[in-house]
């Protein structure tokens, strides 16, 4: 019997083209690998019809929900707002572009009771010349300054426990926030399992990752990074912890202006 609960994740920005076959895929693959499951969608500010599609797909799907920003925010930002979000043990996240063989999630939960965290890395990426050029040389950078040795950093497949999140704090807005999330996962010693996953073409929409500004962005991040994770301790409350505090801290202040 399947006891596994599953929130999943889709960032999506500019994804008509891409968003409903996703998850037509998505929800066709999770009722065979999770107990209960729930689809998150997170629509960081699109400017074309992708906002539109997410309503329509909750209203298709009931175990689909939607988080809109209203303005464009960033990978970082859109990822973390779905991870807050997630109410299942285990969350998995994958981009909306329909990239990855979903049916593969599989392959990753068979480690999820021996990891924290289970990466998937694309044996075979399916990108130009100058994407698969600057990837070699972000991980040899990543390799370099924040001593993560994972083959394939970025890759928008991954899966987490839920309590990886009481640890792990999530800053960045834009494409350094696997490097985050990886790094601190290191930092504390937690156990990181990588599968080979299948990677497709991109049929449809333009991809931003490889963008001039956003190199830019991510290496500015990566320097901010580095200082941070000099003063990370051991006792860092994560995100979901954070956010329990704060809510306590709210009520102890709503209680007190009640009374």
């Amino acid at each position: 019997m399947i006891k596994q609960t599953l929130s999943v994740i889709f960032p999506a920005y500019n994804e008509e083209e891409n968003l409903e076959r996703t998850v037509e895929a998505a929800v066709s693959v999770l009722p065979r690998v999770a107990s209960k499951w729930e689809i998150i969608l997170v629509n960081d500010g699109s400017r074309d019809r992708t906002g539109v599609l997410c309503e329509v797909l909750a209203k298709q799907y009931p175990s689909v929900t939607y988080i809109h920003h209203p303005k464009n925010r960033g990978y970082g930002a859109a990822l973390k707002s779905g991870i807050m979000a997630a109410q299942y043990d285990l969350v998995f996240f994958s981009d909306s572009d329909g990239q990855f063989d979903l049916a593969e999630i599989a392959r990753l939960l068979a480690w999820g009771d021996q990891y924290d965290i289970v990466a998937g890395y694309r044996a075979h990426r399916q990108d130009s010349l100058h994407r698969l050029i600057n990837a070699w040389g972000w991980r040899m950078l990543v390799k370099l300054v924040l001593g993560v040795p994972i083959r394939d950093i970025d890759c928008a497949f991954k899966l987490f426990h839920r309590r990886v999140f009481e640890r792990i704090q999530i800053f960045s807005v834009g494409a350094m926030v696997n490097t985050e999330i990886l790094s601190q996962a290191m930092r504390f010693k937690m156990r990181i399992k990588e599968v080979e996953v299948t990677h497709f073409p991109r049929l449809y929409g333009k991809q931003t990752g490889a963008s001039p500004r956003v190199i830019l962005k991510a290496f500015a991040e990566l320097l901010k990074l580095w200082w941070k994770l000099r003063h990370v301790s051991e006792d860092q409350q994560g995100l979901y912890l954070s956010a329990e505090m704060g809510q306590n801290e709210l009520s102890i202040r709503s209680d007190k202006v009640v009374g």
